[in-house]
């Protein structure tokens, strides 16, 4: 229930607009009155008041001189202002002063009810926003003073494949890391997409968000009778992993359940959409690969936004059988730069080293299949980190698992530079593809400023849009979100300073919901409002 202060210096008026309307129907429990500006003052000062209906026209201290002071001590309140004349200057300041609306004595019941219903709205979203202000700098605190974890490199390092936690070595790791397992020999990963922010906000409001999203996902995805994290891996993807004693221990529903509820929260409390897409329970030492086929699943997936999907659903495989996990030492980010330097060869030597680095005796068919091993690990890690898929580059996991690459050495280093040959091939034409989404996405975006969303972008380019999302930060050093509210305000300074649009005018073409939302946004961008940088820019007299 919301609170009504009604202010005009005439009682009779006061009396006309409390008795006009059902308030309690609109949802006031509390219908205040005051008869000036000091006795509203007072008023507000002891009551949180959501909605005034105030007289411009009063003695002393005026309606304009109130919202003045409201707006510094009572800035929740919204403002209907009733007058009798239509003064141009009068609107003029209510505009300037945040005022909600406007209206001309005699006014008419349903009309004003009518405003009030809005002004309602108004209420609750500024509520909404005061407590997500909140929100946010408590994550924003709380994420400062959060050292990171070593649960969560150790995951990093597992799926980056820097360490393999084979069943021998688990317990040497987990103690390490300080990862506790216990009696959990599963392992089942929920890949968490952020699919759009329902605002503008920074890369720094994103980045705080995204702890925010990691706290809400361990509260309602990992029970509290259970064991798991919630990790994000070098790609900045979260995960929430489930450790577990059996495979059948939560069962699907229950599943779809928590991830659904996750994703209501996030849409009410975070304004974002996301998906979740769920694996299956795997040993530790095999959940690399459930990794890799949720990261595909999530790329390829470009069907809607809010799902809840299970890769147990997918048809095929992402990713081949890891068998023994490899344990050759190599540095993926320097094969990975010499392949972008065109330095193929290079990366075909060290393979060679690798395979010398082992002494005589070492050197067997289980040997082999460790290298095979390791040099798929690097294909699908890296194919990943350029949001490539390996479908593209190789056909099925089937053709690129070679029957005969472990019969002997001289096989395996043939089927290793065909590898590798392949993957300089897709480097390439990941820079040149990958430049040219940007810039379609870019010229996308000047033509549809006003309605552009990163939903609507991605369908354009036809790219699930959490990938997107990561692609152009890659490419551009900017969110998309940056880069549109940059596209935004370097638009509105043309405006501003080559025309005479009116700023409300301007406000619309660029796609804002209100002037104040405008403005605020402006400020923050350009450090002056709009009406100050037209005062100090504007070339037309």
């Amino acid at each position: 229930m919301y609170k009504l202060l009604i202010v005009d210096d005439e009682v009779y008026a006061v009396q006309a607009v409390e008795r006009g309307i059902d308030w309690q129907s609109l949802g006031f429990s509390d219908v205040l009155c005051a008869f000036d500006a000091e006795e509203a003052i007072s008023v507000l000062q002891e009551n949180a008041v959501d909605v005034m209906i105030c007289d411009i026209e009063m003695p002393g201290e005026n309606g304009v001189a109130l919202l003045e002071w409201m707006n510094e001590h009572a800035p929740s309140t919204v403002t209907i202002f009733l007058t009798a004349h239509a003064d141009f200057d009068y609107a003029q300041q209510v505009v300037r002063l945040a005022g909600f609306d406007y209206l001309l004595k005699p006014v008419k019941y349903e009309q004003l009810a009518q405003v009030v219903e809005r002004a309602l709205a108004e209420v609750q979203g500024r509520k909404e926003a005061k407590r997500f202000e909140e929100m946010y700098k408590s994550y924003a605190k709380e994420r400062v003073t959060q050292k990171p974890l070593l649960k969560e490199l150790f995951w990093q390092d597992v799926f980056s494949k820097r360490i393999h936690p084979t069943p021998d070595h688990l317990q040497e790791l987990s103690d390490t890391y300080q990862v506790q397992f216990g009696d959990n020999r599963l392992v089942l990963p929920i890949l968490l997409s952020v699919e759009n922010w329902k605002k503008e906000f920074t890369d720094r409001d994103e980045d705080i968000l995204g702890y925010a999203l990691r706290n809400a996902a361990a509260e309602l995805l990992v029970p509290a009778s259970a064991a798991g994290d919630v990790v994000q891996d070098r790609g900045g993807i979260l995960f929430a992993l489930l450790y577990l004693k059996r495979p059948d221990e939560y069962s699907r529903s229950r599943l779809k359940e928590a991830c659904e509820r996750y994703i209501r929260v996030c849409s009410l409390y975070f304004y974002c959409n996301l998906s979740c897409y769920v694996g299956t329970a795997s040993p530790v030492h095999e959940v690399i690969a459930e990794y890799y086929r949720l990261v595909e699943l999530e790329q390829t997936n470009v069907s809607g936004t809010g799902q809840v999907l299970f890769l147990s659903d997918a048809a095929g495989d992402c990713v081949p059988a890891s068998g023994k996990p490899p344990s050759f030492a190599f540095d993926s980010a320097e094969w990975t730069r010499l392949l972008e330097a065109g330095k193929t060869e290079a990366v075909i030597h060290q393979i060679e080293e690798l395979f010398n680095s082992k002494s005589a005796g070492e050197r067997n068919a289980e040997m082999l299949e460790e290298l095979y091993h390791t040099l798929l690990g690097y294909v699908y890690q890296a194919v990943h980190q350029r949001g490539g898929s390996v479908k593209q580059i190789f056909g099925t996991s089937r053709q690129l698992e070679s029957q005969t690459a472990t019969r002997s050495v001289a096989q395996l280093l043939a089927w290793a530079r065909r590898l590798i040959h392949a993957m300089a091939d897709f480097f390439d034409r990941n820079r040149t593809e990958s430049s040219a989404v940007v810039e379609k996405v870019k010229s996308y975006m000047e033509a549809h400023l006003s309605t552009v969303t990163r939903e609507g972008i991605a369908s354009v380019v036809y790219l699930n849009s959490a990938y997107l999302s990561r692609l152009f930060k890659r490419e551009t050093g900017t969110s998309l979100m940056e880069y549109i509210i940059s596209m935004k305000m370097n638009r509105a300074k043309l405006l501003l300073t080559q025309s005479n649009t009116k700023i409300g005018d301007i406000c619309d073409q660029l796609g804002y919901e209100n002037l104040p939302h405008f403005a605020k946004t402006f400020k923050k961008q350009v450090g002056v409002t709009p009406q100050e940088y037209r005062k100090r820019y504007q070339a037309i007299p």
